[in-house]
């Protein structure tokens, strides 16, 4: 549809479009770069979220691999990664350290480690689930990632710049390194440059003046120069940004931006294919959003570029009203699985429950402040034989409890992980219809 392209008409629906299109017509889009529903829908989630902009992409796969593509990581950068992700998410982590990018492994829920990470390590970007979807369910405190990022972004503006870097190399020199403030601010600017483009050649008028100003020759020059820019790209940095994926929350029940100071590159990406859609799970379904206009423009044409934008098909199936609706939804499942994770804790069976809102969790002050009546939908167990409890409660419970690894729906689904560990995430059942489900665990136990 390309050939066709006309920017000269205000374009109608995406149907319009197509139709115009086979009757061999002038149409005024192409899908990839966004077509009409595709930009109200946005609009829409990005006032609802309070927000500029939002992105929607084909899975959450897609809407955390353009965020991370979008950041244009170079070789050598380094970037801090949460251990408890989705799995798929770690192949991007191989992938960007097969490019030469040093992936460094945090606990997302200890900030003390992640903040000696960031001082040490001076990374580029951090990424991490902010309620983690793995047993331990870790919850990052946000608001001291936030200030924790603004420290680090103030310290490299301020001493991590090539000027700085510069002047603290040459100040270990003699004399015969006593550049003119011109020569300094000229090699500052080239290195500059040649980080954004890689050039070399930018150096030449840099290497003369060093000629003339020293004793040493062209040999010496160019040893001392690449000295010299080695050190400052080792050491400067630009800057540190955040993707926060807050795919189990959504932001119905948590929304990250509110945490995240203004002054930080932010950006929060989600898994949509079950909150999105009422847990229907007609279509898989990735968004990104951030209160950083500038860093969704930086995405949206990452998105246009790869491809990875929700096509107008799977647009459909999102329910219109699915905003309004999702933070009833959501709240329904949370106090559901809070329920039932206070249920079985207080059993008095030989059982583990790692659920956020509980006594015993990490962060369950940090959980209660964010989301007092439950921050999740779903949980963790663990039981001396994961299988055949979840064959109880499936037997129990027959068309009430699915199996699988789903969640989002509105009955309880049940995950079987490894021998002793199942996911259990919570329906959206009424009240009394959650008795039922309730009643269906306490025999499961009993047996």
């Amino acid at each position: 549809m390309r050939e066709k392209i006309s920017t000269e008409h205000s374009p109608g629906s995406w149907e319009e479009e197509i139709n115009k299109y086979d009757r061999g017509e002038v149409v005024d889009i192409y899908a990839r770069a966004g077509y009409p529903e595709l930009i109200k829908r946005e609009k829409e989630f990005a006032e609802t979220m309070g927000v500029p902009d939002t992105a929607l992409f084909n899975s959450g796969m897609a809407a955390i691999y353009t965020a991370v593509e979008a950041e244009e990581l170079k070789p050598g950068d380094i970037i801090l990664c949460g251990k408890d992700v989705y799995s798929q998410t770690k192949k991007i982590y191989e992938n960007l350290d097969r490019r030469g990018i040093k992936v460094e492994l945090i606990d997302s829920g200890n900030m003390e480690e992640i903040e000696n990470m960031v001082k040490g390590k001076r990374p580029r970007l951090i990424i991490l689930e902010d309620i983690a979807n793995s047993s331990d369910m870790q919850v990052c405190d946000l608001r001291d990632l936030s200030r924790i990022t603004m420290d680090a972004n103030n310290e490299y503006r301020q001493d991590l710049n090539p000027e700085k870097l510069l002047e603290k190399y040459l100040a270990n020199k003699n004399e015969t390194m006593n550049f003119s403030d011109d020569l300094r601010r000229e090699i500052a600017e080239n290195i500059s440059e040649f980080r954004m483009g890689g050039n070399p050649f930018i150096f030449r008028g840099a290497l003369r003046k060093i000629e003339g100003e020293t004793e040493m020759d062209r040999r010496e020059s160019l040893r001392e120069l690449s000295k010299i820019v080695k050190f400052v790209l080792n050491n400067s940095r630009e800057k540190l940004s955040l993707i926060i994926d807050n795919t189990l929350a959504s932001p119905a029940l948590y929304n990250p931006t509110k945490d995240l100071d203004d002054g930080i590159e932010a950006v929060v990406v989600e898994s949509g294919t079950k909150h999105y859609q009422e847990g229907g799970d007609k279509i898989t379904m990735g968004i990104s959003y951030s209160k950083n206009a500038e860093k969704m423009l930086a995405i949206k044409n990452k998105r246009t570029e790869l491809g990875t934008y929700l096509q107008p098909n799977d647009e459909k199936e999102i329910p219109e009203n699915i905003m309004e609706e999702m933070p009833n939804i959501l709240k329904r499942h949370a106090e559901n699985a809070l329920a039932l994770a206070q249920a079985l804790n207080n059993s008095g069976k030989t059982i583990e429950v790692s659920h956020p809102n509980l006594p015993q969790h990490k962060q369950s002050d940090l959980a209660k402040k964010i989301a007092p009546e439950g921050l999740v939908t779903l949980f963790y167990l663990k039981v001396d034989s994961a299988s055949e409890f979840v064959k109880r409660v499936s037997q129990l419970g027959g068309d009430k409890i699915g199996v699988g690894a789903s969640f989002g729906h509105k009955k309880t689904w049940l995950l079987n992980l490894d021998d002793k560990s199942v996911r259990i995430a919570a329906g959206s059942e009424s009240e009394e219809e959650f008795k039922k489900i309730l009643e269906i665990f306490n025999n499961a136990l009993e047996q």
